[in-house]
């Protein structure tokens, strides 16, 4: 049990339930009812006032659902962990939850034992991982300065390997450390056979997996630990050193990294796999903007037409949706004007071919838009750096420095 009272704050759209829940836990010694909401609103309004230990929701509710309040609740009140409540036991409405950071998922009707036993042991979780320190601990430096919130995540993604992905999300992260002086990580989730290692000549004794050994534990100081350091000073997240070590690797322990990495960095570059599974997918309803890589091949933009076509079905904001083509030349099956009339998506930004830069890169271990700063291909992602963070939150985010000489200080 608890020294202090669980301090619960209970959200429901039906008067009754809440009465119920409240009569309910009056018998439990080590948890407190401190206030009640009639809504995902007023929850999250109740939760910023009484900072309770364990927020527990409804789903399905007016103005705001279960599922909004706890997304709302992740990024602001990290320190206010909820569990979730539903008549509805499907492997969507679960997924979701998790995703949108819920510590449990009750199905309705739960016993009086279901439910004590999974507020106690969500904040016994949460106690052990310090969860609770964080309302009065001062904030490590790496953590807020020259920002406030948590940092903008950018998803890397495309179909099918082999249109340059990898090398996109690489030299992307290097130049939006080096254009915006802040902080930036770049994760490889392309956990079985991530390349980011590689291609940055970074030393693979500490990879996501260590994440895994760390879970109970894991925080951003542990975290710092287990990230490279890259170039431009971006820390880098490497994928497992062998393939059947990637099963190892849980959506929780995704969740656990970017809610970690988040605090760390201004900007978190995502090298995703190909394979849209339960960790990309919750990557992606985080990300500010999802990259989505082809090139000018017919199977290329055939394969960007699905992948759009699968966001679209996710409910994913279309203005989130970036279109990269890459690899182009004068040789191609497609040229900008029919991809964009084909797949009915603006093309953001085109990197041209450019074989030469690409190879010596990967051979040298060193990206192209810091070996050949001005080389048609590099300005192509300083480009894209311009898209995703306009000037003015560029300036915010490296905390007013003097800029580097590049496309914010032209």
């Amino acid at each position: 049990m608890a020294e202090k009272p669980i301090r619960l704050l209970i959200v429901d759209d039906i008067q009754s339930t809440r009465d119920n829940l409240r009569k309910l836990l009056s018998f439990e010694d080590d948890i407190e009812v401190v206030g009640t909401a009639g809504d995902g609103k007023e929850g999250v309004e109740e939760a910023q006032r009484l900072h309770p230990d364990i927020v527990l929701t409804d789903v399905n509710m007016p103005l705001m659902d279960g599922i909004q309040l706890t997304e709302q609740l992740t990024q602001d009140l990290p320190a206010s962990p909820v569990i979730i409540m539903s008549v509805q036991g499907e492997r969507d409405y679960l997924r979701r939850a998790m995703q949108a950071g819920a510590r449990e998922f009750l199905i309705k009707p739960f016993s009086h034992d279901e439910l004590v036993s999974a507020i106690r042991r969500v904040y016994a979780m949460e106690l052990k991982k310090g969860t609770f320190l964080a309302r009065t601990a001062e904030p490590p430096p790496a953590v807020t300065s020259g920002r406030s919130g948590l940092g903008e995540v950018f998803v890397v993604f495309s179909a099918k390997g082999g249109v340059g992905k990898s090398i996109i999300a690489a030299n992307l992260a290097v130049a939006l450390a080096r254009e915006t002086d802040a902080k930036v990580a770049l994760v490889d989730l392309d956990l079985q056979f991530g390349d980011i290692g590689v291609m940055l000549n970074l030393n693979h004794s500490r990879s996501i997996t260590d994440v895994v050994d760390a879970q109970d534990h894991l925080d951003a100081e542990v975290l710092d630990d287990i990230l490279a350091v890259g170039p431009a000073g971006v820390r880098v997240l490497l994928a497992p050193v062998k393939p059947e070590l990637a099963d190892l690797v849980t959506p929780d322990h995704v969740r656990m990294v970017f809610a970690e990495v988040r605090k760390l960095c201004d900007f978190v570059v995502v090298d995703a796999s190909s394979h849209l599974g339960e960790a990309i997918l919750q990557v992606m309803e985080i990300a500010s903007k999802i990259l989505v890589v082809t090139g000018l091949t017919i199977p290329s933009v055939k394969n960007a037409r699905l992948t759009l076509g699968v966001l679209e079905s996710l409910n994913i904001d279309p203005e989130r949706v970036l279109l990269v083509v890459n690899r182009v030349d004068g040789y191609s099956d497609f040229n900008k004007e029919a991809t964009e009339q084909y797949l009915r998506v603006p093309v953001t930004v085109q990197i041209p071919h450019d074989p030469k830069a690409v190879s010596d890169a990967w051979n040298q271990g060193k990206p192209f838009v810091e070996t050949q700063p001005e080389a048609e291909i590099s300005r192509a992602i300083r480009e894209l750096v311009f898209r995703l963070v306009p000037q003015e939150q560029a300036a915010l985010a490296g905390g007013d420095k003097k800029r580097r000489r590049g496309i914010f200080g032209r």
